[in-house]
């Protein structure tokens, strides 16, 4: 066989070789395109249900377009940061999907499990709090600075007018979407004068799809909410 035959038979095998790379870097780029459009939607319906803002959403997994066909996705995550809800200003929450099951006409189904994350910081929190004490706040806005004190309670030094001393409050879990925040010990101020922040609900925003706190934990960084929801419904 010469060289030039050689070639010729070659060639067509070529070009289905090459027919071949298109078509696949086609098909992922349906795939992606396809995901990009989901992620919008679901992140659009999620701020429709009442979230403060447009989460960002991320479905894992790949091919995406063979999930779509079963209506089963594996994993999906959920995410946002500075999110406001009233005087409360929440640093970031995330979560995580599990097996999402879409019903038949696509406009609503359940998620076998949901955990995620809501961290708040002890500047935000003193905000929140000297927000919601009227006078007093503006007096102690400037002077209140949290911090740990414990697995469930914060700690702070005050200035206010001519007294300065400690105080203590408990942080719990109030409700599926709630903190309190409860004044439990002071050090060298009167508890008269820590009244308005005496006793505290601060309220989350709305969570999607049905996230609820958990527990409460506060750390040498802030707050930490752990969020969960089993067998959650959606849509319709």
């Amino acid at each position: 066989m010469t060289g030039y035959e050689y070639e010729r038979r070659r060639h067509p095998l070529r070009i289905v070789i090459i027919v071949l790379i298109v078509l696949i870097a086609l098909l992922v780029g349906v795939d992606f395109a396809a995901r990009a459009f989901a992620e919008n939607k679901a992140a659009s319906e999620i701020q429709q249900q009442g979230f403060p803002k447009k989460p960002n959403v991320d479905i894992e997994g790949f091919p995406f377009l063979t999930q779509v066909a079963s209506k089963d996705f594996k994993d999906i995550q959920i995410s946002s940061s500075n999110v406001t809800e009233g005087p409360l200003d929440i640093a970031s929450i995330d979560a995580t999907l599990k097996n999402v099951h879409i019903n038949g006409a696509f406009s609503g189904g359940t998620i076998d499990s949901l955990n995620g994350t809501a961290t708040i910081t002890f500047t935000a929190l003193a905000n929140a709090m000297t927000s919601q004490a009227g006078p007093l706040g503006q007096l102690a806005n400037s002077a209140l600075t949290l911090s740990a004190a414990g697995p469930n309670e914060v700690k702070a030094a005050l200035n206010v007018l001519v007294l300065s001393g400690t105080a203590v409050w408990r942080v719990t879990r109030t409700g599926d979407n709630a903190i309190n925040i409860q004044l439990v010990s002071t050090g060298g101020l009167p508890s008269s004068l820590l009244s308005p922040i005496k006793n505290i609900t601060l309220q989350l925003p709305k969570l999607p799809l049905g996230l609820k706190i958990q527990s409460i934990i506060v750390s040498s960084s802030g707050l930490t909410g752990t969020l969960t929801g089993q067998d959650v419904s959606f849509g319709s």
